[in-house]
């Protein structure tokens, strides 16, 4: 798939010292010339009149310019799924919230309405995180699809949170650093003034004397808003949640496992966009961290397997090689600041 006239024009644009040609992409190896930045963009330019999509990164202390035809997203998405499910949703969470509080919408239709504070206050905060995915994404010029909530009928939660796709090529480190730490930080945003209300509403009362109780670990950040709305809990009490509270503190822990910087995670795009492959480096200690949690909690075993699989996959970026400022290095510790707030090492105890 040699193209000579492309060839000849990188060549004004970096010092070519090899060139590999496949049936799949087109390799041209070399030194982009300085400024890189400015080249880089001069041959996006170029290639934008042209059937091919050219991908920049670094092997072996060589800059590389990649470039093939990739396949083009769908231009016409189909929404009724999306709708579907949302719905779908609210009618599972509607539901989970009102068997949590005590209702029988089985029997009584109208104990639904016990489930409408914890439906609209998770929805919120998982409907906030992925629409700040969303549109960071449509504002770095990518094709992303809109959430597909996951709904869970007949469980305590109601769900499983929602997903997005992103259906075109990463533009730049600064698009994925962006994209990655815009859905954790606008549900946090929403999860906090919804913990605060909902602690403000939840009640002290006698703790229960029998074993077998679901009780739920604390993050720092939870902890401390229970302390300063409720000070003082005589012994022998414990503080019950309202169903808000219990929404906020769901909120606040899916932010924390999205924040896990591993793989296809929110966390594992953060520091992709900061050390490329280098990330891998963390893999180990952050496995050795998950085993040593796993005998607080099983669950984090099972966190554990999900972490091996995607742990393998790397985002595509089209520009590995422009790096991040200073400043978007910095942006880079608030969703670090957001882990350790949210995060709950044992987030359920029996």
């Amino acid at each position: 798939m040699m193209d000579e006239q492309i060839i000849s024009f990188l060549s004004t644009k970096m010092a070519v010292e090899d060139v590999d040609d496949s049936a799949i992409a087109v390799k041209v190896k070399g030194t982009i010339y300085a400024p890189v930045e400015k080249s880089i963009g001069e041959i996006k330019e170029y290639f934008s009149h042209t059937r091919y999509t050219p991908l920049f990164n670094e092997e072996n202390e060589q800059h590389v310019v990649q470039f093939g035809i990739y396949r083009k997203p769908d231009a016409k998405p189909k929404y009724w799924l999306n709708i579907i499910l949302f719905l779908a949703t609210i009618l599972s969470t509607i539901l989970a919230g009102s068997l949590n509080s005590g209702g029988n919408p089985f029997e009584n239709i109208s104990d639904l309405l016990l489930g409408v504070p914890f439906s609209l206050s998770i929805m919120s905060i998982l409907t906030c995180h992925e629409l700040g995915h969303y549109f960071i994404s449509r504002r770095e010029g990518m094709i992303t699809t809109l959430p597909f909530f996951i709904p869970v009928p007949f469980h305590f939660l109601g769900t499983f949170g929602a997903v997005i796709r992103m259906k075109s090529i990463v533009p730049s480190r600064k698009a994925l650093l962006n994209v990655g730490m815009s859905g954790p930080i606008a549900g946090f945003l929403v999860a906090l003034p919804i913990s605060i209300i909902g602690i403000y509403l939840s009640e002290i009362g006698a703790a229960p004397e029998t074993e077998g109780v679901l009780r739920l670990g604390d993050s720092l950040l939870f902890w401390i808003i229970a302390q300063l709305i409720h000070p003082s809990i005589p012994a022998g009490y414990d503080l019950y949640l309202h169903p808000v509270a219990f929404a906020g503190w769901l909120g606040l822990f899916v932010t924390s496992m999205n924040l896990i910087p591993i793989g296809q995670l929110d966390g594992g795009h953060v520091t992709f966009s900061l050390f490329l492959r280098k990330r891998r480096y963390l893999y180990l200690p952050i496995f050795g961290a998950l085993i040593a949690l796993g005998l607080l909690w099983f669950g984090w075993y099972f966190w554990l397997l999900i972490a091996l699989f995607i742990a393998r996959r790397d985002p595509v970026i089209q520009d590995s090689l422009t790096p991040l400022s200073r400043r978007e290095r910095l942006y880079a510790i608030i969703p670090l600041v957001v882990l350790i707030l949210t995060f709950v090492p044992q987030p359920f105890v029996i």
